[in-house]
């Protein structure tokens, strides 16, 4: 699914053309701003602006026109003298909107300077301003050295706030604190509900009930400096920076157990740094991704970064983007599509990277600490289109089509090479079939486009759509006498139709998804030779699933069930969804390969599946749990 949404279908005047986006290639764009002091996270709260969080504790507000404005001041409370230390994280609230609740993760006067969880309230009367007098404090975590701080916060999809930290500081964790459950929220990832004062235990979290902090969600990190959550899969991707050889990106799938123990200080990456009391390698979870301590191909210091989920750059979409904060060396991750991961290293470099942080339209954006500058990640060859002009041959008999190629964006010269040999950017005297152009730039951007060339024929009249279901609609049009027939549809939007064949005027459409509009064309096939398609046809949308309905093929048993339910007629990369008979998220998991769902752990009653493909639901049954 995420190739289709890769795809860029351009329609020009008579052709039809793809193209297709390869490896992202990297880069960034400044935008305006009046400069920031040692900026170190970036947030949104739901709308167009960005709020910059500067390290010795003020958070801004970056405005579209890149105007700036105060928005909260806590310098008198925050500790920044240490390097790693100040005011770290930044975290609006799931219903900010109504609440005006954000929080924040900050160094404070104490000591060595300990961890403050801090909950803030934006002024009831200006949303440009937060009240400075509304602190509540959540937690507070000693820091036994000035160093591994961690300093982010999350939201997760399921509307607990995560916190990450890191293992205490010095060098080798000599307290082994991350390793220790027992007492001790040092070299973690936590997690609390938020909704209570000062906050309460989810009930899932893995160690509650156990010796331990209730609010482990995850351990052995030695310093989680950045971390997210995909906001189309809700997994979680943190980037943990190592000790003196390995860096490593560790992920935890959406809906999958928690209780991870990533290795520190057993394993750094996926080597072993100190054994002492350790259990079996069995016992840990290792990263998807490491690179080693050198300026080539590797780095010092990891600066995780977001999934990308926005729209201005197609070829960027679904991939994992992060930087080394000393190298300047940059990584793209994206799945295979068979339980791995395909990971590259870009040709671009830019270091002194501090943080990233997402737009409310998933763009994705980074600061310098030592600039101030704000930067939007950019994949450079994703303006790249191209669009096709055809003639097609006056009649069967004759090769004088020919194909105008336009290209827009990237920087020029383009080179063209074509699937019949040209070269150049127009090609012409063609018989009818498809043609292939591969075109790169200036820069190194490639891209690849399709075409075809036809024989004139009648084109096709009096088109009607009859019979709309939730998965099936009929197609007719008036008969010219052609000897076949072809229709090509597809959702509104990105991606590539299909194309099915007719041997009268009429065609029926199966295998539709529900409350999905379509749009659709249509071509007389004359004896040796094709008409052209028709413009595309008035758009239909399918009728809605009923409560209850399951679409074609789709099978969940055994229902009733006393845990475990498996799903037949589904697809690996659908996103299957369980909630409650009040509406609850009870868990939300994308299908790899065998498709099932796990509710031993839940109440007996009513539960809602739902199955979606790219975000369109495509089918829904309920389902009895008794244990």
């Amino acid at each position: 699914m995420q190739n289709k949404l890769r795809n860029l279908l351009t329609i020009a005047a008579l052709g039809l053309s793809t193209a297709i986006y390869a490896q992202p290639v990297l880069d960034l764009e400044v935008l305006p701003s009046p400069g920031f002091n040692s900026p170190v996270d970036i947030a949104n709260a739901g709308d167009s602006r960005l709020f910059i969080v500067e390290q010795d504790g003020y958070i801004r507000i970056l405005n579209t026109d890149g105007t700036s404005s105060l928005f909260l001041d806590i310098d008198s409370k925050v500790k920044s003298s240490g390097s790693e230390q100040g005011l770290l994280g930044l975290a609006f609230d799931p219903n900010y909107a109504v609440n005006g609740y954000f929080y924040v993760n900050y160094t404070n006067n104490t000591g060595t300077g300990n961890t403050v969880i801090a909950r803030y309230t934006r002024n009831a009367v200006n949303p440009n301003i937060a009240d400075v007098a509304s602190e509540v404090i959540l937690l507070s975590i000693v820091q036994p050295f000035t160093n591994h701080n961690g300093g982010n916060l999350e939201f997760g999809p399921d509307g607990y706030l995560y916190i990450g930290t890191g293992d205490g500081g010095s060098g080798g964790d000599p307290g082994n604190r991350a390793q220790d459950i027992t007492d001790q929220k040092l070299g973690k990832m936590l997690r609390i509900d938020v909704s209570t004062v000062p906050y309460s235990i989810p009930a899932d979290n893995p160690f509650v009930g156990i010796t331990g902090d209730d609010e482990i969600y995850q351990y052995g990190l030695r310093n989680p400096w950045r971390f997210s959550f995909d906001r189309l899969t809700g997994d979680l991707w943190i980037g943990d920076v190592g000790q003196g050889a390995w860096e490593e990106v560790d992920f935890h799938a959406a809906g999958s157990p928690a209780g991870e123990n990533w290795g520190w200080r057993c394993y750094e990456g996926n080597s072993t740094y100190n054994t002492t009391g350790c259990g079996a390698i069995g016992d840990y979870d290792f990263p998807i991704y490491v690179y080693d301590h050198s300026f080539g191909a590797g780095g010092f210091a990891i600066t995780g970064g977001y999934v990308y989920r926005g729209t201005q750059n197609p070829g960027m979409y679904g991939y994992y983007v992060y930087c080394d904060y000393v190298t300047g060396n940059w990584w793209t991750t994206v799945s295979n599509g068979a339980g791995g991961w395909n990971t590259a290293m870009s040709d671009f470099a830019f270091d002194g990277i501090s943080s990233f942080g997402e737009g409310v339209d998933g763009e994705i954006y980074c600061s310098s600490l030592s600039s101030g500058e704000i930067y939007h990640v950019v994949d450079k060859c994703s303006n790249i289109n191209l669009s096709f002009l055809v003639t097609d041959n006056a009649a069967p008999t004759t090769s004088n089509g020919a194909i105008d190629l336009t290209v827009t964006g990237g920087v020029t010269p383009y080179t063209y090479s074509w699937s019949n040999g040209a070269t150049t950017q127009d090609i012409s005297a063609l018989s009818a079939g498809t043609y292939t152009v591969a075109v790169s730039d200036a820069q190194g951007c490639n891209v690849e486009g399709e075409t075809f060339v036809d024989n004139n024929c009648s084109n096709a009249t009096g088109i009607v759509v009859t019979a709309v279901t939730s998965t099936t609609a009929t197609i007719d049009w008036d008969d010219v006498g052609a000897t076949s027939y072809k229709v090509l549809y597809k959702p509104v939007g990105p991606g590539a139709f299909t194309s099915v064949n007719a041997a009268t005027s009429n065609k029926t459409l199966t295998g539709l998804s529900p409350s999905t509009t379509y749009t659709f064309k249509v071509r007389n096939k004359c004896p040796g030779a094709p008409g052209n398609f028709t413009a595309n046809g008035t758009n239909f949308t399918t009728n809605p699933l009923r409560e209850g309905e399951v679409a074609p093929a789709m099978e969940i048993y055994p229902n009733p069930g006393s845990g475990v339910f498996y799903i037949d007629g589904v697809t690996s990369g659908d996103v299957i969804t369980v909630r409650d008979i009040a509406g609850r998220l009870i868990l939300s998991t994308t299908i790899s390969d065998d498709a099932f769902i796990d509710l031993s752990g839940n109440a007996d009653g009513v539960y809602f599946v739902e199955v979606s493909d790219e975000g369109i639901i495509i089918a829904t049954e309920k389902i009895m749990l008794a244990h």
